[in-house]
């Protein structure tokens, strides 16, 4: 898959799994917001009991929203 269809893709998963008006986090806002270190967050991940990222290229982003309800349970 080429670049640009990665991210079309990945824009078109995050359209249609999020109202407009979500905020993305990078990793780093994610640790600071989380209270979590990296290797936790990664952990977490791919366990299952973190939300997981949305790549975007080579970055990844999180939302917010499922940031927060992660942070409430």
């Amino acid at each position: 898959m080429r670049k640009s269809e990665r991210r079309k893709t990945a824009a078109a998963r995050q359209a249609t799994t999020q109202p407009a008006a979500a905020q993305w986090r990078t990793t780093q806002e994610t640790l600071v917001m989380a209270q979590i270190s990296r290797t936790t967050l990664h952990k977490a991940t791919k366990a299952g009991t973190f939300p997981k990222p949305i790549k975007i290229g080579k970055k990844c982003v999180w939302i917010e929203d499922e940031i927060k309800q992660w942070m409430k349970r």
